[in-house]
């Protein structure tokens, strides 16, 4: 979304709540573009317009939307999060692979989705699981699972609310930290 689409969007929200906007200077709005721009700039205007009507629609407090709230209205009208899979229906898909995996676990492993696969762990873990006995795997492990899987299923979501350039941003940073710590110590000249 460019910045004057930002800026039209703004000016929707500014009608809808004058008083909340009254008192804004012209520095204000261009501030307020500035920032909203740096959080939406990777949703479209439609997508953004919508999330704004959206937002209005359901709006009962009376208060103007902050970016946040604009973007988890965006993410409730995409298609996409509307589908997404419960944590049965994940369980469902990690019962079919488990029948497959006492020989087979890595290919197994590759054909379920991320989420999926992140709750799991490994391949290793799914060829453990169908080596477990039905009563320990439709009690115990499906209970573990389908924690493990809605609290990483909900972080995903979180995590494709973030803007993409603060995503590239920390995945640097993860991976410099992550380097610095690889690095091994020189030993000292003379120590064997």
């Amino acid at each position: 979304m460019t910045r004057d689409e930002v800026a039209k969007m703004l000016c929707v929200i500014r009608s809808a709540y004058p008083q909340t906007y009254s008192k804004c200077s012209a520095q204000d709005i261009t501030n307020m573009v500035f920032v909203w721009h740096s959080v939406l700039e990777d949703y479209t205007y439609s997508q953004g317009s919508a999330g704004v009507r959206i937002y209005l629609s359901t709006d009962t407090k009376g208060f103007p939307p902050s970016p946040g709230q604009v973007i988890d209205c965006i993410h409730k009208a995409m298609p996409e999060e509307r589908q997404k899979m419960s944590s049965l229906e994940a369980w469902a898909l990690v019962r079919k692979a488990l029948r497959n995996s006492l020989y087979n676990a890595a290919e197994e492993f590759k054909k379920l989705p991320e989420a999926v696969q992140r709750a799991l762990g490994s391949a290793d873990n799914l060829k453990e699981m169908s080596q477990l006995d039905i009563g320990r795997l439709e009690t115990v492990e499906q209970s573990h699972f389908l924690r493990q899987y809605e609290g990483i299923a909900q972080q995903m979501g979180e995590e494709q609310k973030i803007p993409s350039k603060v995503r590239e941003n920390m995945k640097k940073i993860t991976e410099t930290q992550s380097n610095l710590l690889d690095v091994q110590e020189v030993p000292e000249e003379g120590a064997e």
